[in-house]
């Protein structure tokens, strides 16, 4: 029984070793009670086991009340503990090492900061592998101290690249780059003194709205120049953003004639150390270094870089100067992806002050090709000699007219480049907005602009489906109700303005089409569902000719017709499959030029064919379907008033431009899905 008794006390001990100090108290008075009562009752044989746990309760009490001593020296109360920004009380403020008058605490790192020669005054910023602190020279020039953080002092290879880093900057000397004055080191301890700039980062301003397209140009003419000094140093900065572009407290001013920038007044760094910012990561081998916002293709793919990934990174901050957002968004990864594989909207889509000159240039500076991209010098020159003026609606050619889908700008007007000019409605419930995307779009020769929308509302009887919209978007009239009276459509699907100023609309659900005057008014109607000569099958297409004379893409029949002003048939254009096939070609596209010239779209060959006004075949275009781009869906034809023919399938990005010969001269990003483009050929 005692030996038992013992093993369970062993085991007990075990158990009880880690208890609180209250629970031992508890075993010892109740092995107390019970060891009194067993030596009274039953002699010392009956005893034995409580007197066990008696000693054992006896031998916890030591090691728990050390434990409980030594745990009040480490954890502090509540009141104790110092909290975000108060200063500690003095008995716990630990005192600076007296080797020197340069020993200096910075309170809440808890490590005293020593630098022979600098009295350092206080911790500016902070980063993955250094720290920034503003400090005083002995001769009062106050400076910035960068140092590396303690867990790398040990890594030689980092050591060394931090004083080669220092090493090339004291080449640089440009009143535009932030200077490095020297470097070195006290035992362990390494250093690098650089100029302190007193100012605002340009994040700061970008931040703020405080930056204008003219403010923005002159920042980014010093930038560039600092640039082009650290390139010609053989130096690659990887690291350009907005929070590494200073610009010196009152070195921006504003008077009557725009924003002064003081030569000096902008100054390019590889680390904030205004605010608390961020420090740049040193260049690491096989690393992706550098902000993913703001680094090139090349470099998110951890391939070798040069130069050209400076300017890639350049470009993105300018860009979001320009538009005051970024051009990639959301976490680490997706933003990695984007940088390697989407373009993202040229900076007009966003702002429309921004000049066509800036819009281009940024679009080259972020080029995913480095190739492509141009030189600091191009940059230069276009700063200091590009138009920066907007262009009025009067100087514009011809005119790309498109309808997206997209929340902003759902008509868009182009110049015939692609560059955005005009932006019209946005998707929402205001006076001048649409609640979804216009399938159709047509322009009259005043230049206002007709939409038709599709939509029907059950409580509102009124809701009119067709619109005319002013120069700035403002809608002037509404028409074209939803039913089966005249003047009213099941789907208007297209919508054409005739050279006597009357509008038609196609109702794709009736087969009819209809005319209305420029207010509104319903004039008369034609048409209706049958295999031709005046009637269609699916019609899905509208335009009128210079002459008057209205001609209708019959889907459904496989051909277009073309019918007099009031709407009598007259002729139709279809193609066979071949000799040896029955049936027809699908026609999924048409255009009639100012000219009279009829493009025709042949979906089944692939190409685009035009016939004179004379009847003569001109010109055939290829029209080669890319990966991915869908092909049952309608293709939009224009030409502008040089000849250029324009093509865009519905729900791509794309438009085609082929040069009168039929070659394919280039291709404008949409950056949005084409809902329906027309081309609006005046002469300047």
């Amino acid at each position: 029984m005692i030996w038992v008794l013992l093993v369970a006390a062993v085991l007990g001990g075990f158990l009880l070793a880690r208890t609180p100090q209250w629970v031992a108290l508890t075993v010892l008075g109740v092995s107390v009670i019970l060891a009194a009562g067993s030596l009274y009752f039953g002699g010392l044989d009956r005893a034995i086991g409580p007197l066990l746990a008696y000693a054992l309760a006896m031998g916890l009490l030591v090691p728990a009340g050390r434990l409980v001593a030594r745990s009040t020296r480490v954890a502090l109360s509540r009141r104790e503990r110092v909290q975000p920004g108060v200063r500690p009380p003095p008995e716990r403020r630990r005192r600076p090492t007296t080797r020197g008058p340069a020993a200096v605490e910075v309170t809440g790192v808890g490590e005293a900061l020593e630098i022979p020669g600098y009295e350092v005054l206080e911790k500016i910023g902070s980063g993955g592998m250094a720290s920034v602190y503003r400090a005083r020279r002995e001769d009062g020039q106050v400076v910035a101290l960068k140092v590396p953080m303690e867990q790398y002092v040990a890594d030689a290879k980092f050591i060394r690249r931090f004083h080669r880093e220092a090493e090339v900057a004291q080449r640089l000397n440009h009143m535009n780059i932030v200077r490095t004055y020297e470097h070195g080191s006290l035992g362990t301890q390494h250093f690098m003194a650089m100029e302190y700039v007193d100012g605002r980062s340009l994040e700061g301003f970008i931040e703020g709205g405080d930056l204008t397209i003219d403010l923005s140009v002159k920042i980014m003419r010093r930038v560039a120049d600092a640039l082009k000094h650290i390139h010609q140093a053989g130096i690659i900065h990887r690291d350009i953003k907005p929070a590494n572009v200073m610009i010196v407290r009152n070195g921006v001013s504003e008077s009557d004639g725009g924003h002064q920038v003081r030569d000096d007044a902008i100054k390019l760094m590889d680390f904030g150390i205004a605010g608390g910012k961020v420090l740049s990561r040193l260049t690491m081998t096989g690393a992706r270094v550098g902000t993913p916002v703001y680094m090139s293709p090349e470099q998110a793919r951890g391939l070798k870089i040069d130069h050209r990934s400076d300017i890639y990174s350049l470009g993105l901050v300018f860009y979001e100067m320009l538009t005051g957002q970024t051009a990639f968004k959301g976490g680490y990864e997706a933003i990695v992806h984007q940088q390697i594989f989407q373009t993202p909207p040229p900076p007009r889509q966003l702002n429309l002050n921004v000049p066509k000159a800036l819009d281009a240039l940024v679009m080259r500076m972020i080029a995913k090709e480095p190739n492509e991209r141009p030189s600091l010098d191009d940059v230069v020159e276009v700063f200091d000699t590009a138009d920066l003026r907007a262009v009025s609606d009067e100087e514009l050619g011809s005119r790309i007219v498109l309808t997206v889908n997209a929340r902003q700008g759902v008509v868009r007007i182009l110049d015939p480049e692609g560059n955005l000019h005009v932006s019209l409605g946005d998707l929402g419930v205001g006076e001048h907005s649409f609640s979804t995307a216009p399938v159709a779009v047509a322009v009259d020769r005043e230049g206002f602009v007709y939409t038709a929308t599709f939509e029907y509302r059950v409580d509102q009887e009124q809701h009119r489906m067709l619109r005319k919209l002013g120069p700035a978007g403002e809608t002037l009239l509404t028409f074209g109700g939803y039913g089966m009276k005249p003047g009213e459509f099941l789907y208007p699907t297209a919508i054409a303005c005739a050279p006597d100023g009357t509008v038609l609309v196609l109702d794709a659900e009736r087969h009819v089409v209809q005319r209305f005057t420029g207010d509104g008014v319903h004039v008369d109607a034609f048409g209706g569902r049958g295999s031709g000569q005046g009637t269609f099958n699916d019609p899905r297409g509208l335009q009128v000719g210079p002459d008057g004379k209205v001609y209708v893409l019959d889907y459904g029949n496989r051909q277009v017709q073309r019918l007099a002003a009031d709407g009598t048939y007259e002729t139709r254009w279809a193609f066979r499959l071949g000799a040896d096939q029955a049936g027809m070609r699908l026609i999924d596209g048409f255009h009639v030029s100012a000219s009279g010239t009829l493009f025709l779209s042949d979906a089944t060959g692939g190409k685009i064919r035009s016939v004179h006004s004379d009847g003569k075949l001109g010109p055939v275009f290829l029209f080669e379907k890319l990966q991915g781009e869908a092909s049952d869906t309608l293709l939009d034809l224009g030409t502008d008033d040089e000849g250029f023919l324009y093509a865009a399938r519905r729900g791509g990005h794309l438009i085609r431009r082929f040069d009168p010969r039929g070659t394919l001269v280039d291709t404008i990003e949409t950056y949005a899905p084409v809902v329906h483009m027309l081309v609006d050929a005046r002469s300047k």
